[in-house]
């Protein structure tokens, strides 16, 4: 299998596939209406949006399976139990700090939303780590 930086890239694009997909049951289909309001969007403003951005949302994925990978590499972490965990607690030592930024300092203070982007984050990164237990 090809590799970056010792990190297996199949598994990184599997990983990033899992994450989209996350995001598309969290913010598509689950919780939609909550993060709209959490951003201030409406119905009119999303019917609008270019579906090109979701190529830009990929590529953040592959590059967070990447990073979290690498991590994964440096840190010795082999099996799903310790993979999962390391990307657990990225995901809070790491990811939840930069989210609440936007909450913190934007200007809808909606903690709904602010959970619904950390619970995308958590599973994101938890089933991350677990597909890319399997590529070493």
């Amino acid at each position: 299998m090809p590799r970056l930086s010792g990190v297996n890239l199949l598994g990184v694009l599997l990983a990033a596939i899992v994450m989209f997909f996350v995001g598309y049951i969290f913010y598509g289909m689950l919780f939609s209406s909550q993060w709209m309001t959490a951003r201030g969007y409406t119905a009119d403003l999303a019917k609008d949006a270019n579906p090109a951005w979701m190529a830009g949302g990929f590529l953040i994925e592959l590059v967070l399976a990447f990073g979290l990978g690498w991590v994964l590499k440096l840190k010795g972490a082999k099996g799903l139990a310790a993979c999962v965990s390391t990307a657990l607690m990225l995901a809070v030592v790491v990811a939840f700090p930069i989210l609440a930024y936007d909450f913190v300092y934007g200007f809808y203070h909606y903690l709904p939303g602010l959970m619904v982007d950390w619970g995308h984050i958590l599973v994101s990164l938890g089933l991350a780590g677990a597909v890319l237990s399997f590529f070493d």
